[in-house]
């Protein structure tokens, strides 16, 4: 079910309260300024809601059934709401939150510690013209069973929060960094904290650079130098500085030639951002391994990571 009316007219919604015995998602929006009063009860008896988004909309202007949420696609909320809502939500396995700013000036009361058993993905947003810190969202969250995390347009700093936050989960899986404040050093001290991860995307911003040859070489199964990252990453997607490398070619061979003795998993699927000066060698060895298999797409950096990526080859 799917609203997105002026703030006025949700009040005349009441009606249906205690008549949603179906009701299985519901998606509520609104053009105007959203608020947290009246409190509408429209949607508090609904048995079997399992989907709830709010775009634009403070969910706190509704009473919900929360403890029966299994996701949130999409939801507008501070960070303290949002501790708030998973606190609430203890069965939800999936939630996406676009970050805003306090709507109270005062001072908060510290927010405290929450662990959530049930916690499988998490996104992290905020929007182009937000400046939003999450070090309260990464100090205070325990998330055991995350498989997936997301952060998008975060330009604050994460200071030693994400690490801690990240070391404390058992089996991460996918891992998408866009357009973050962090730099190549400090990701590549995240990636040491994760060697379960089959997905990586690394998508950088113009203010701060998360790979060059540093990481590439660290992801480089023959490298002699560390330790390898990644021992089971399947799929890659990274933006470069610069043209492609023949340090991306020896990574990408590393991990397409393996055998069943080698204890790394074969790297499937490839998406690079770079210019489009390519050396005609770099282009023969990718070439290769596409006939080999691996699906290689080069990005062209024309046009600008922030406003998404455009797929223009591939081999």
């Amino acid at each position: 079910m799917y609203f997105f009316l002026p703030l006025s007219t949700y009040a005349a919604l009441f009606p249906v309260r205690g008549n949603l015995p179906l009701l299985q998602e519901l998606s509520l929006g609104t053009h105007e300024r959203s608020a947290t009063d009246p409190i509408l009860d429209a949607f508090e008896v609904a048995p079997q809601l399992r989907s709830l988004e709010c775009v634009n909309l403070h969910p706190y202007m509704f009473k919900f059934p929360w403890e029966n949420l299994l996701q949130i696609p999409i939801m507008t909320v501070p960070i303290s709401d949002s501790l708030d809502i998973l606190r609430r939500a203890p069965r939800l396995e999936s939630g996406s939150f676009i970050y805003t700013e306090e709507l109270i000036i005062l001072p908060l009361p510290p927010p405290q510690p929450l662990r959530h058993e049930n916690l499988k993905e998490i996104a992290v947003l905020s929007t182009w013209n937000e400046v939003i810190d999450t070090q309260d969202l990464f100090r205070n969250l325990i998330a055991p069973h995350l498989r997936s995390l997301r952060i998008c347009n975060i330009e604050c700093p994460f200071s030693v929060h994400l690490s801690t936050f990240l070391a404390g989960i058992n089996g991460l899986e996918s891992l998408y960094l866009r357009r973050t404040a962090l730099i190549e050093d400090e990701v590549i001290e995240l990636l040491e904290l994760l060697p379960t991860l089959k997905h990586l995307t690394l998508l950088s911003s113009s203010m701060f650079t998360m790979v060059t040859d540093l990481l590439l070489t660290r992801l480089n199964w023959h490298s002699a130098s560390e330790t390898p990252l990644l021992p089971k990453l399947e799929t890659l997607e990274i933006s470069l500085p610069g043209p492609l490398t023949t340090t991306l070619a020896d990574l990408l061979e590393s991990r397409w030639y393996v055998d069943e003795e080698t204890p790394v998993t074969q790297l499937l699927e490839v998406k690079v951002g770079a210019n489009e000066d390519y050396e005609d060698d770099i282009v023969r060895r990718l070439e290769s391994l596409a006939q080999a298999g691996m699906s290689i797409l080069i990005v062209t950096t024309d046009v600008p990571l922030e406003d998404g990526l455009e797929y223009y080859s591939s081999f």
